[in-house]
Parts: C-alpha cells; structure tokens; sequence
C-alpha cells in the first residue's frame, strides 16, 4: 500500500488552518494554526499564532509570533518578537529581538542580539547575548559570552567559561535610573574561568576568577587564580 505524501501549507494576507502533519508551512500575513503542529519547514513573515505546540526541523519567524504550546525545533531564527507559554527546545538558535518564554529554553547553541527573557531556567552548550538576558531560574553553559545592554538577572549561573563584559560607553537610560543601567544582578556564579564586568553577585566560585571594573562581589571563591580591579569591590576572597 503507497504512503500518503505530507502536504504543504500555504497562507496569504488573513487565515487559519488546523493543526496536522505538514511537509513545508508557510506564512505570509496574519495567520493563525489551531492545534498541534509537526512539519519540516516553517517560515513565518507576520503575525502567527500557534494556538497548540509545534515540532519542525527549521522554523523562521519575521515579525511577531506567539505560540500556546511547546516549541521546538532542530534550528530556529527569528527576527521580530516571539511570545511562548511553555518551552523551548532546539539544536540552534538565534535571535534578533526578542524572545519570551513562560518555560524554560534548553539547547545547544544560542546566539541573541536583542533580549532573552524566561521565567523558567536557561541550559546551553554554548550562548553568546548581546544584550538583556534575564533568567527567572537557573542558567546553565558549558560556554557563556554576555555583552551587557540593559539590566540583566538570574538567580545562579554555572558553567565552564563565563564571560560578561561592560559596554564601554554609557547608554542614556544608565543615567536616568539605575534599574535600567546595563548590570547583571546574580546570587551565585560557579565556574571554571570566570571574568566579570558590571556584575553584581553574593557569591563567585572558580577555578581562576578576574573581577573587573563595575563589579560589587559579596564573596569570592578560587583554587588558583584570582584578581580584581580597583574599580570593583569585593567583602571577602578566599583560596580553596
């Protein structure tokens, strides 16, 4: 008996369709997909609403998205603002605005120019964020490169090589108000090289420890190297 060939979906200006099985989505316009979604392709320009979960080996989104359910895919670019209820899971990821999440976002490569905000935890092999990160839980990297723009938050951070630097020039909101200054507000960073900037933390734990300029440091934990700026502060380091 012949399998049934997987069928493309098309939409153009305003429409919907059901959830289902798709080989390619595309969408152009304001679109909405009922239901649970499992395709290869999906490329959205737009507006779309995911109103279910949706499974694709590659997702595009241009413009504004937002989905009720679990999203996840092998590679997923999105250029605009998309909104998730639940996870976000993928091989690859990379973002040019901004990514919301009520769940968690888990994968192997991150790569944000923009803002990345989750209420959940964050865990990636490697992430490189140009920009706002804020975790509501745990981030976990085995490779973290944060370039500070805006106030940036979790409540610990762990990896082998974490990297967070300062802009070298001030923005106008870091004059106006210091909730919007470029900061990363941690209670706990664990690492094995660990170099920080602009960085506010109770506790810092590594193997070798550069605390740089704009750092306020409760206490600071190293086996075998550790220095600071004079333009940090530190309460307390000790060798372990």
């Amino acid at each position: 008996m012949a399998e049934r060939s997987v069928k493309d979906l098309k939409i153009n200006g305003v429409g919907q369709a059901s959830g289902g099985v798709y080989r390619e989505i595309q969408t152009e316009g304001i679109a909405t997909l009922n239901g649970d979604i499992i395709c290869e392709v999906l490329e959205a320009n737009g507006t779309l609403k995911i109103k279910g979960t949706i499974q694709a080996g590659q997702m595009s989104f241009n413009g504004t998205g937002s989905s009720e359910g679990l999203l996840q895919g092998g590679k997923i670019e999105l250029d605009g603002m998309l909104k998730v209820r639940q996870d976000v899971r993928f091989t690859s990821l990379h973002v040019q605005g901004m990514l919301q999440s009520k769940g968690s976002v888990i994968g192997e490569t991150a790569k944000v120019d923009g803002a990345l905000k989750l209420d959940g935890n964050a865990e990636f092999e490697t992430a490189e964020v140009d920009g706002q990160l804020q975790v509501g839980g745990m981030l976990n990297a085995g490779n973290l490169k944060l370039d500070l723009e805006g106030p940036c938050h979790a409540k610990e951070i762990g990896g082998e090589v974490i990297v967070v630097r300062q802009r070298k020039g001030k923005r106008l909101l870091d004059y106006i108000s210091p909730m919007w200054a470029s900061r990363l507000t941690v209670d706990v960073i664990e690492g094995d090289d660990i170099r920080l900037e602009g960085t506010k933390a109770e506790v810092v734990r590594g193997n070798s420890v550069v605390i740089g300029p704009g750092c306020e440091i409760g206490r600071v934990e190293y086996k075998e190297h550790y220095e600071v700026s004079p333009q940090a502060s530190v309460g307390h380091a000790e060798q372990k």
